[in-house]
């Protein structure tokens, strides 16, 4: 019930009830000078008390719910505009003061946040109260089935199908304030674009066993108060509404402790960037690509009698960036719209393995994704193996946003998050050039001198797949699902939503000390909100905007793809939570006889034609449950050492040439290292 119907059905039932008992009395002729009270048949009417409205502090540019913080709630409507010319109908407006100032800079604003037409289907969600709730009994990563009981303390409703949402809760690990620590609702994978969804918690008591408390704005709205925000009073009427919704579901509206509506970008606002970038450059590139160059060709590289020979150069790519050093932006018309700057030189590397020579035979031409901070060029120092035994040769190049050359920029973006729009967008001209390279190596440069071996060209380039390992895992699924020409691809250890899993990766580590450092955000909750408000530029590359088109596409933009994810439970780079996420988002089975069954993924046996999930499980140690710093020391072990192992790299090879995922675990998904490397 709207804020204008409750008052005006309320006032209008007192002008009623006075006019009938004006009207009563003249005719009985009882009219009384008492000045207090009226007395009529025996009843005592009291006069009207004006109350006062409540007394709510407001700050324009904030979400004024909670006091605790200016953007919490998170995310929330408070952010958003009627627009009628986008998808949505709205668009997200972050004032000057909203974003949190640092140590260094005096405010920050991201011009890119404010072309969205909404949220990220991929945010965090999170609020905070005065005290620490106590979550016995609700929901948590373990026991996520309880998110949807009838009585359960926590709802996300989809407001388009009126249904409950998955989630699970907890409690900031990394919060230094008990008055005000942010308690996260974690999503399953990646929301509905262009949906409305309301958020509640109902009834939680903290850890002294006294209830909750809401702040004065909810509270107001609760109890039908009038508030002196002019904020408060203009959304009045859609949490209203969520405390309608709540009643139908048999909760009771004095229980509520925080409710709040937001609502997601479509995905049209999301992939505005990269579709007009991969649209141009497909038709700068031709069907063949526009050209390369070999700057250098080794034999016998490495020296293990793996690689024949390691080839490097570079391709033309067309370029949308304002720089091809970073940090840069793209470049933008009047109207936002990227726009073409030139073609530019993109170097790559090649590497082909000795046995395609031997057998005199070409194997598949495979595109390589590195790791975090890595190069292109690195990659081929441990190549050699995984050539030699899938029988393939691996191209790489780097994605940009992620690579070593971002370093600075990223420690930038610690201080000044505004940084973080040049990080983005450097990742959207990193897929593009990664759509340049795969077109450029089937078509104009798919013959040359330096691919043959004894008058056989050893390289395939009419068969490309890709693989990628850690960020390569994780960005994988955006390099398909961006390029025409690719449709295939093995990701290991690799998960998406990146806000999700950053602070409990061991990665993070490297940028976690300077982020909290007086110079940047050493208030803990501007450092959660902010990674929040990332989500929201990583979106347009981020592989849960791409994964839930696997199989169908989406318009012009999205071809559909295959893959294999292959995940090592308690990896302390990817966590598991980032790969479940991935498979939830796509849709895809997880293979039966894996050492993990995730809830909200359907278990299939293989052999499985398309894709899967697959859990091997090395016995390491169990990572934390919350989004605490990882323990350094040994952590990587799960996420190196699984590339070694046989049975793994049988199922990563078969899907490679086949697209077929077999089952090659003995029983259960479950490897020992130690034994698989000691000598006979």
């Amino acid at each position: 019930m709207s804020l204008w119907f409750h008052f005006m059905n309320k006032t209008a039932y007192s002008k009623t009830l006075a006019l009938l008992m004006t009207a009563g009395m003249l005719l009985s002729g009882c009219i009384f000078d008492t000045g207090n009270e009226i007395d009529i048949d025996d009843k005592v009417l009291e006069p009207d008390i004006e109350i006062e409205p409540v007394e709510v502090v407001t700050t324009t540019g904030c979400e004024n719910l909670n006091p605790l913080h200016c953007m919490l709630p998170f995310p929330s409507n408070a952010f958003l505009i009627d627009d009628n010319s986008t998808t949505t109908g709205y668009k997200v407006n972050y004032a000057s003061n909203t974003l949190p100032s640092s140590g260094t800079t005096s405010n920050v604003e991201i011009a890119a946040l404010n072309r969205f037409d909404g949220f990220s289907p991929s945010t965090q969600i999170m609020t905070a109260f005065t005290t620490l709730p106590n979550l016995t009994g609700v929901a948590n990563q373990y026991s996520i089935a309880t998110s949807l009981s009838s009585d359960h303390a926590t709802v996300l409703l989809n407001f388009k199908t009126g249904e409950r949402v998955a989630h699970w809760i907890e409690v900031d690990d990394r919060a230094n304030n008990p008055s005000a620590t942010i308690v996260f609702m974690r999503t399953l994978g990646a929301l509905d674009t262009n949906t409305t969804y309301g958020v509640a918690f109902i009834g939680l008591s903290d850890l002294s066993g006294n209830a909750v408390t809401a702040s004065l704005a909810m509270q107001a709205i609760i109890d039908g108060d009038l508030t002196t925000s002019a904020d408060i009073e203009d959304r009045r009427g859609v949490i209203d509404a969520l405390l309608d919704d709540l009643e139908e579901l048999d909760y009771q509206r004095t229980d509520v402790k925080s409710a709040w509506v937001f609502h997601t970008a479509s995905s049209q606002s999301i992939l505005s960037d990269i579709s007009v970038m991969r649209s141009d450059a497909l038709t700068r590139l031709g069907e063949d690509g526009i050209g390369c160059t070999v700057t250098s060709s080794e034999d016998d590289y490495g020296g293990d009698d793996t690689l024949l020979r390691r080839i490097r150069g570079t391709f033309t790519a067309p370029q949308y960036l304002e720089s091809q050093n970073p940090p840069a932006l793209i470049v933008r018309d009047n109207n936002s719209i990227p726009q073409f700057v030139e073609d530019a030189e993109i170097p790559f590397t090649m590497v082909i393995p000795h046995v395609l020579a031997d057998l005199n035979e070409s194997g598949p031409l495979v595109v390589f994704g590195h790791g975090f901070l890595g190069t292109g060029e690195g990659t081929s120092n441990y190549l050699g193996g995984w050539a030699e035994e899938y029988k393939v040769s691996f191209i790489a190049t780097d994605l940009y946003g992620w690579s070593e050359s971002d370093f600075d920029t990223l420690g930038l973006g610690m201080i000044d998050p505004s940084y973080f729009q040049h990080q983005a967008e450097r990742i959207e001209q990193a897929l593009i050039n990664k759509m340049a390279m795969i077109r450029t190596f089937k078509g104009i440069c798919s013959d040359l001198d330096e691919m043959y071996s004894d008058e056989i060209n050893l390289v395939n380039t009419s068969d490309v797949h890709y693989m990628g390992y850690s960020l390569g895992g994780i960005y994988g699924a955006s390099v398909v699902a961006v390029s025409p020409d690719i449709d295939r691809a093995a990701l290991w250890v690799g998960g998406s939503g990146f806000s999700t899993f950053v602070e409990r990766s061991t990665n993070f580590a490297t940028f976690a000390e300077l982020f909290s450092h007086s110079a940047a955000y050493p208030e803990r909750n501007d450092r959660a909100l902010l990674i929040g408000v990332m989500q929201q530029m990583w979106d347009c590359s981020d592989p849960e905007t791409f994964l839930p088109f696997a199989n169908g596409g989406y318009e012009s933009v999205i071809e559909p793809f295959s893959f294999l994810s292959i995940i090592s439970v308690n990896d302390a780079q990817v966590p598991g939570i980032s790969s479940d996420r991935a498979a939830r988002t796509a849709g895809i089975p997880v293979l039966d006889s894996s050492a993990r069954l995730p809830y909200g993924i359907t278990p299939q046996s293989g052999p499985i034609s398309g894709s899967a999930i697959v859990y091997w499980d090395g016995g390491y140690d169990a990572m934390p449950d919350g989004n605490s710093p990882p323990p350094v020391g040994d952590a990587g072990k799960a996420h190196n050492e699984i590339a070694i192992i046989e049975d793994v790299n049988e199922m990563v090879k078969e899907f490679l040439h086949t697209g077929v995922v077999i089952d090659t675990c003995d029983e259960t998904c479950t490897f020992d290292y130690s034994a698989e490397t000691s000598e006979d």
